[in-house]
């Protein structure tokens, strides 16, 4: 019996730091990342950061919220105003450092200052890492270096769904389906922006026309590998032109990034 757990134990251990060895070696390629943190239907954090020789070489909010309002706007309270600079501070504490200096937001009171009457302890730094995370999960928004492309890992079979949210809202909902690593089917559940539903029946000839392009992107997946995605980076070369507006014009970005966060949650249904 000890023999046994021994050896369940040693099994337990090798896999542990499999796990270790390969969350060592991922890299992530140069490029800017958007990530967002959302909590009781607020999008608390939202974050735009550029990674660089897999450093961080920019990070900027493009909101931080909460239940009391924004602390983003001009009429901020003085509270709200320096809860905002922890965060800022924190931001400009990974410029510079890599991935891994991620876990050190864990420990923010060693980072920030009390600034006001807000102090250290009333930091949510944890919100700031789940944007991160969410961020790199999403793989780049944007490339910076088109020779380094994102790497597709293995999928199982199954549908899966994701989505791109901003300033509140769902632009972008995606449901697909794998067979071996491949897209045999991808459709938009959600494809708004603005309070102007591109997918309604109703919607103007421009926007069907936008609506055509995005289409355009998820046919050309279609019984396509996984790694196929990498290609949305050049919308032009697949969106038709429309109405005045380029193939390249289309937000291909917000598409690549739900078809990751829908990759990432892994699969919603086993057919």
């Amino acid at each position: 019996m000890k023999h046994l757990v021994r050896i369940t134990l040693a099994i337990i251990l090798s896999a542990l730091l499999t796990s270790c060895a390969l969350a060592e070696e991922q890299t992530y390629p140069d490029g800017i990342y958007r990530g967002f943190y959302y909590d009781g239907g607020i999008e608390q954090i939202a974050i735009q950061f550029e990674l660089r020789g897999g450093l961080f070489d920019s990070i900027v909010y493009r909101g931080v919220k909460y239940k009391d309002g924004d602390y983003m706007i001009e009429d901020a309270s003085d509270a709200q105003k320096a809860s905002l600079r922890q965060y800022e501070q924190l931001a400009e504490y990974l410029i510079g450092k890599g991935i891994e200096a991620i876990d050190d937001l864990y420990n923010p009171y060693e980072i920030v200052e009390d600034v006001d009457a807000v102090t250290t302890a009333t930091m949510q730094s944890s919100k700031l890492i789940s944007a991160l995370w969410d961020g790199l999960n999403r793989r780049p928004f944007k490339l910076v270096d088109t020779t380094k492309l994102p790497v597709a890992d293995p999928y199982g079979d199954g549908t899966y769904r994701g989505s791109y949210m901003e300033d509140g809202g769902e632009q972008v909902a995606v449901e697909l389906t794998l067979r071996e690593n491949s897209f045999v089917h991808i459709s938009y559940r959600t494809l708004q922006y603005r309070g102007e539903d591109y997918l309604a029946e109703d919607a103007s000839d421009a926007m069907k026309g936008i609506a055509a392009q995005f289409n355009a992107l998820l046919d050309y997946l279609t019984g396509k590998p996984v790694s196929a995605v990498n290609d949305l980076y050049r919308p032009g070369e697949i969106a038709p032109d429309v109405d005045g507006f380029s193939g390249a014009t289309i937000r291909a970005p917000k598409v690549i990034s739900a078809i990751w966060d829908a990759l990432g949650r892994r699969a919603y249904r086993l057919d």
